[in-house]
């Protein structure tokens, strides 16, 4: 009964979790469909429209050091609740935007809001799960995001089509708020866990920025983010203002990508449970190696089911390198450290959010709406990944850490008794 009863409670935080990531993908990533009517009632260029998508990754990716801080100081469960309940009300606040000007402000103030969640809940899985289980429960929220691109992508497109891209910002954040309520309850600690953050240590900044591994996968994490967002954020208007597809088709081919990202993280979460320590840079090669094959291959055909596929093998090696990379802080940095050093790794992603959307757009622009010079463009980013992986070098894991996290699991099974 107790094993139920601690299994219980670390499963409704990995639910949480999980539902948390998809509304903020859709929060997130619904401004990557509700650009193609802003840009026309706002009369945006294709570079002003760029600007908009990648001014959110600018403060975001700003705010992914500071959440992993404040995440290691304060804990998980505060910085999650306050992330999400300021992300949902800048999310209601876009849906008022009136000029070009008003939504990059709202859009820079809104990734600020967001920010902090993906170290915080990083964190939050390795407050309540063991280290040998800490690779599938990341590749769940890791799933959760392919789930939540998927959801974004038709879901907005239909809402737009419906009620226009004001009132689908108004619905998600209303969802947002009162998912913030549920998360109170959701996230609520043990009272061993409480005890264990009044006895935890105290953050060692030195300890993160000595550490190159730390580095090391924030610059892989740029090269893969740069494909990923680059794709997401352009792709929905490549397929309607260039292969002139209707927005909710354009939302329904979005799927057959995310299904395979959503099997991929799924899959490579269980793996790296299993192999053996000092592999998973092998799995980053590959997985950056197949994607940017994947994305040549797609510049080069025209029909719609292959374009479609293409994007697809796209993921599957992106998600594959994404997932290991962001497995690899809970499999081998010390609790304390936990936050700090994912924000690091979260901040080179993000940053890439803000740099890709922004510089596609310019790419498109100079070479007369060719969208494939900017396609070209991410692969040749992506083989920074592929380079870097193998300069890492991973540790046998800490003995003391593998004491501590069978301890966690001891005084657990202890006050639920």
């Amino acid at each position: 009964m107790s094993n139920e009863v601690y299994t219980k409670r670390k499963y409704v935080v990995l639910v949480a979790l999980f539902i948390t990531w998809i509304v903020n993908y859709l929060d997130k990533l619904s401004m990557n469909v509700a650009i193609i009517p802003i840009t026309e009632e706002f009369g945006l260029t294709t570079s002003q429209a760029g600007m908009v998508l990648g001014v959110f990754f600018l403060s975001y990716a700003i705010m992914q050091l500071i959440g992993g801080y404040l995440s290691d100081r304060f804990g998980a469960r505060i910085v999650i609740i306050i992330s999400v309940l300021l992300w949902s009300i800048f999310t209601v606040i876009t849906g008022l935007a009136w000029s070009l000007a008003s939504l990059i402000i709202i859009r820079f103030f809104f990734g600020l809001a967001e920010g902090s969640f993906p170290s915080a809940s990083t964190l939050s899985i390795a407050e309540n799960f063991p280290k040998k289980e800490r690779g599938r429960a990341k590749s769940v929220l890791t799933a959760a995001t392919t789930v939540g691109a998927i959801v974004a992508t038709l879901l907005s497109a239909v809402l737009i089509t419906q009620m226009g891209w004001r009132n689908l910002f108004f619905s998600f954040g209303v969802m947002g708020v009162v998912l913030t309520v549920i998360l109170v309850f959701a996230l609520k600690p043990s009272k061993s866990k409480v005890k264990e953050k009044e006895e935890k240590p105290k953050v060692s900044l030195k300890k993160v920025l000595t550490a190159p591994m730390v580095f090391q996968l924030m610059l892989i994490y740029f090269g893969v983010s740069m494909t990923n967002w680059g794709l997401s954020s352009w792709m929905p208007t490549y397929l309607v203002k260039v292969k002139n597809l209707e927005m909710i088709e354009m939302g329904s081919l979005a799927v057959i990508p995310g299904l395979a990202g959503l099997v991929t993280a799924l899959s490579i979460g269980l793996l790296l449970d299993k192999i053996k320590p000092g592999l998973e840079k092998f799995v980053i090669a590959a997985g950056t190696v197949f994607a940017a094959i994947s994305l040549y291959l797609m510049t080069t055909v025209d029909a719609i089911g292959l374009i479609v596929t293409f994007q697809s093998l796209t993921t599957v090696g992106t998600m594959t390198a994404a997932t290991a990379v962001l497995i690899m802080p809970l499999k081998y940095f010390s609790h304390e450290i936990i936050g700090t050093s994912t924000g690091i790794v979260y901040f080179g992603g993000q940053m890439a959010g803000a740099v890709a959307p922004t510089v596609m757009g310019f790419v498109i622009s100079i070479f007369n709406n060719s969208y494939n010079a900017a396609f070209l463009f991410l692969m040749i980013m992506i083989l920074i990944s592929t380079v870097t992986a193998f300069f890492v070098k991973i540790k046998p894991e800490n003995k003391d850490q593998q004491e501590r996290s069978n301890k966690d699991i001891q005084n657990e099974l202890a006050e639920v008794k």
